[in-house]
């Protein structure tokens, strides 16, 4: 157990020496040779090669350049070779005799046995498009098994793919930097008409619309039964195949680049499916403890099991590698722009208690790997650590983002019915709060697939039960809007929170209804609110200041790098609201929820620009005379 925890130090401490230290979101794309990271050590798009070491890491050290060759030039599964021909590759130390089986002229071809029980094979009648199968000879007799590194699922079978022959059209694409990111979360199998990558393709052009530029896609990877939401991991480098085929999902991601998104996958490695019938299950006949302890899982130990299925075995260098395998596949592959990890807390630890043998030192492999190609890593770890943001050399994990409590403290008081019990000292610390410093570290979202789904609802039926169209749960959720949209960090949408969607988000969820009136009222609030906050330079800095906080009126208002934003959430509308501002002015109106254009029962609120008078206000030489409605929030700029 020792020497294989030593070996993955060991991969890690490499992979962390290719991690381009400046070179971030924001960089061109340029994707790297599909065989991998140079084994030596190189620049990933936007940044310059090394800026690491193994102490750097603080969590063992040694290794050579070979390691990181090891890692990542030795792919398993089926690989296409250039000289014609096909690779196979499978670990099954527990077989006597491995052959590939499949529908190239050979039909069965026994493998070469190599150290560490793997095993390999050239075939060269096999192409691109053949089915095929491992057929192992082990202690429980001869066993047919898919491979685990396959790059396409078909009716239970593994077809071999030739990831270069799609004919990429976006080539230049530019992602948009971190303070600059909106993301979009969505499920491929509800998200359009049909459950599949090509619809959601269709739909595209509505999200540039819209004014998002990352999707982040609920996960896609071979898995699940049904319309589920696709976190029953069973292979993690093939599409769902009810979805479409691998090339489908690469024009996808073609597509989203050419109309200037990029897009992140969420990738699940917390746990394994739990179908007794999924394809890792007792692989090579090795099954001790049933189907939970076996080859790619831990046997016995209390960090085997997860309330979703077994931990993969995190310590294995082959488990190891086919995990980190599918993050390279994503980046590589299918030119994917970042990860969303889920449960990040089951990786490191048990729910965030304790130590997860060998997590830690996947993650930051996983993490310097994506850096390497100037990609974005987010945790969804949820315990509020600010380690998971930090960087190695401070002991953290190295992710440039998590997921924040933003969005269960913000719902919270837009949700209370009562407006005097809304605490508007939970508002400022939601728009104030960072991870060590940074508050772009932080993830924001008012809606995502577990608030709405688990048996939660939609915000505007929090607000209002009997009507979530009505007056008080549209503006109230305007305001969670504007509040996600200013406040400093990486806010996120989920599916239909801007048109209006109501109701919550099954387990097999239906496709997104065709939005109301009221619902393209809201669509066209969140189109200006996201043009601002991708444009306007104040709304994309770290600065803050809540100069005002009028806990009787249950107004709140903020300064961010000279954009002013003003939140009423109190149902009493003023005729003039003073708020305190730096200089004379005069400040134009760049939003004001209070308008028709987002809602025909609202009134046309004040617009165009406004005077300050010379009073002092909040600590400030002027105060600008607002007009605010009820419910209301304005978004201002000298």
């Amino acid at each position: 157990m020792r020497s294989r925890a030593l070996c993955v130090l060991s991969i890690v401490s490499m992979a962390w020496l290719l991690y381009a230290c400046d070179g971030g979101p924001g960089a061109s794309y340029a994707p790297p040779p599909l065989d991998g990271l140079d084994a030596g050590g190189g620049a990933g798009p936007g940044g310059s090669a090394g800026g690491g070491s193994a102490g750097d890491l603080g969590d063992g050290g040694g290794g050579g350049a070979s390691d990181a060759g090891a890692l990542v030039l030795a792919p398993g599964g089926a690989n296409v070779s250039p000289s014609g021909g096909v690779d196979f590759r499978v670990w099954a130390p527990h077989a006597t005799v491995a052959r590939v089986t499949g529908e190239f002229p050979e039909a069965s071809v026994t493998m070469q046995a190599s150290t560490g029980g793997v095993f390999t094979a050239h075939v060269a009648g096999a192409r691109a498009g053949h089915a095929y199968a491992f057929s192992l000879d082990t202690a429980q007799g001869t066993l047919t098994r898919m491979d685990p590194y396959c790059r396409q699922e078909d009716a239970g079978a593994c077809r071999i793919v030739d990831p270069r022959a799609y004919a990429w059209k976006s080539n230049g694409f530019v992602r948009a930097p971190r303070e600059r990111s909106v993301v979009y979360e969505l499920h491929v199998g509800s998200f359009a008409s049909a459950p599949t990558f090509a619809a959601v393709t269709a739909k595209l052009a509505d999200l540039a619309d819209l004014g998002v530029n990352v999707i982040e896609v609920m996960p896609v990877t071979a898995g699940g039964i049904g319309v589920s939401w696709g976190y029953g991991p069973e292979l993690w480098q093939a599409p769902r195949p009810s979805y479409g085929t691998p090339d489908q999902l690469r024009a996808l991601v073609d597509a989203a680049h050419a109309h200037g998104m990029a897009v992140w996958n969420d990738v699940v490695v917390n746990h394994y499916t739990g179908y007794s019938k999924a394809p890792l299950y007792c692989f090579d006949g090795f099954c001790p403890n049933g189907s939970a302890g076996s080859l790619f899982f831990p046997d016995g130990s209390q960090y085997q099991k997860t309330p979703w299925g077994p931990r993969p075995d995190y310590e294995q260098p082959e488990v190891a590698r086919l995990l980190l395998a599918g993050a390279q596949t994503w980046l590589d592959e299918y030119r994917g722009d970042g990860f969303r990890w889920d449960s990040v807390s089951n990786i490191r630890a048990l729910d965030g208690n304790g130590t997860t043998p060998g997590g830690k030192q996947l993650l930051l492999a996983a993490n310097a790997l994506t850096h390497a190609r100037g990609a974005t890593s987010v945790a969804e770890d949820l315990k509020g650590f600010a380690g998971i943001t930090q960087r190695p050399s401070a002991g953290g994990f190295d992710f440039d983002a998590q997921w924040d409590g933003f969005g269960y403290d913000v719902t919270a008081q837009l949700a209370n019915g009562s407006d005097a019990a809304r605490d508007l000292g939970v508002i400022q610390n939601a728009l104030t709060s960072s991870y060590a410093g940074d508050p772009f570290a932080r993830l924001l979202f008012l809606e995502d697939h577990d608030t709405v789904g688990n048996g939660g609802l939609r915000l505007p039926n929090r607000i209002d039960a009997a009507d979530p169209e009505s007056f008080a749960a549209r503006r109230r959720a305007m305001l969670g809007g504007v509040l996600l949209l200013t406040a400093p960090g990486v806010p996120m949408l989920f599916q239909g929170e801007e048109l209006l969607a109501t109701g919550t988000f099954g387990q097999s969820p239906a496709p997104l209804a065709a939005p109301t009136a009221k619902g393209l009222g809201m669509r066209a609030f969140y189109k200006d609110m996201i043009a601002l906050r991708r444009t306007m330079p104040g709304l994309c800095g770290a600065q803050v200041e809540v100069f005002q906080r009028n806990d009787a009126a249950k107004v709140i208002a903020f300064d961010r790098g000279g954009v002013i934003v003003v939140v009423n959430l109190g149902n009493q509308a003023y005729t003039e609201y003073d708020v305190g501002v730096p200089t004379k002015g005069p400040y134009t109106v760049k939003l004001n929820t209070e308008t028709t254009a987002y809602g025909a029962d609202f009134v046309a609120g004040q617009t165009g620009m406004i005077t300050p008078k010379a009073t002092p206000k909040d600590g400030r030489p002027y105060a600008l005379p607002l007009t605010l409605g009820a419910y209301a929030a304005m978004v201002l700029a000298p």
